[in-house]
C-alpha cells in the first residue's frame, strides 16, 4: 500500500504521530536524514527510511507531487522545518502541510514557507494544563481518551447560518454544554487561519461559519454537533 503521509523527523513526537496514524489505521511513511533515528524508529515497528530531504528528487521519490496527500514537518529544528516546507510546497501547490514548531517566533515564517497549519506544542500543553485546573471533569476524559487511546476523535464544526450560536459569546457556550467534550477553541476566517484557544481568556463573540475545535469521543462530538446545528437554544439547557 502506498503511504498517504509522509513524516519528516524520527524523533519521539515523530513516533507519537506515527502511532496515532497506525490507531487511525492510515498509511504513512517516516523519513529522516539521521540514521540513527531511523534505525530508532524501526525498532519501535515504524515504517522508516533514510533521506536527504533537501533533495527534490528525493522528495518525489517518496511521493511528494504525486500520491502523498499530507507531509508533516516534524524535525528538532525550525530552520529543518521550513526548508522542508518550502520545498515540499514547490512541489506540490495543493499538498496539505503540518508543522511543528520549536520557538514562537518561527510560526510566521513556516505559514510564509508553506505550511498550512502550524502547531505549537508548548501552548497545547499549556492548554491543556489549564484546563485541567479549570475543568477537573475534563480529567476523566482525558484518562479515557489521551491516555487510554480510546476513542479519541478531534473534530472541526463550522457553525452554520441558522444556528443559535450568532452572537454568543465562548463563555455562553460553555455554560449549556452538557457534552463529555474539550471546548480546544475557535476559528474566527474573517481574522485568519489561528486557532483562538478557549484557555486564552478571550471571550470571542462566535458568529456564522466560524470553526469550532473539539476534543473526544464520537458520540460526545455528535451530541455537541447536534446542539451547534439547533435553530434555538433548548428549554432544557
Amino acid at each position: 500500500m502506498r503511504p498517504r503521509f509522509a513524516l519528516f523527523g524520527c524523533n519521539p513526537l515523530a513516533i507519537e504521530v506515527a502511532r496515532r496514524l497506525i490507531m487511525a489505521r492510515t498509511s504513512f511513511v517516516m523519513l529522516d536524514s539521521d540514521a540513527a533515528l531511523v534505525e530508532a524508529a524501526h525498532k519501535e515497528g515504524m515504517p522508516a527510511r533514510q533521506i536527504d530531504y533537501t533533495d527534490d528528487d528525493a522528495l518525489r521519490e517518496v511521493g511528494i507531487g504525486s500520491h502523498i496527500e499530507g507531509v508533516f514537518c516534524l524535525f528538532a529544528e525550525d530552520s529543518e522545518n521550513v526548508f522542508l516546507a518550502i520545498s515540499a510546497r514547490a512541489l506540490d501547490p495543493q499538498l496539505r502541510i503540518v508543522a511543528v514548531c520549536q520557538a514562537p517566533q518561527a510560526a510566521p515564517k513556516l505559514l510564509a514557507a508553506g505550511a498550512d497549519k502550524v502547531v505549537d506544542p508548548y501552548e497545547i500543553s499549556g492548554a491543556r494544563v489549564h484546563e485541567l485546573i479549570q475543568r477537573p471533569e475534563v480529567v476523566e476524559l482525558l484518562e479515557q481518551t489521551v491516555f487510554g487511546q480510546q476513542d479519541l476523535n478531534i473534530a472541526e464544526i463550522t457553525i452554520p447560518h441558522h444556528s443559535w450560536l450568532h452572537g454568543v459569546r465562548l463563555s455562553g457556550l460553555r455554560e449549556v454544554m452538557t457534552q463529555n467534550v474539550l471546548l480546544l477553541g475557535v476559528v474566527d476566517l474573517e481574522r485568519g487561519k489561528d486557532l483562538i484557544f478557549s484557555t486564552r481568556g478571550i471571550d470571542h463573540r462566535l458568529d456564522y461559519d466560524d470553526v469550532l475545535v473539539v476534543i473526544g469521543a464520537r458520540s460526545e462530538i455528535d451530541a455537541f454537533r447536534t446542539l451547534i446545528d439547533r435553530t434555538v437554544l433548548p428549554p432544557s439547557a
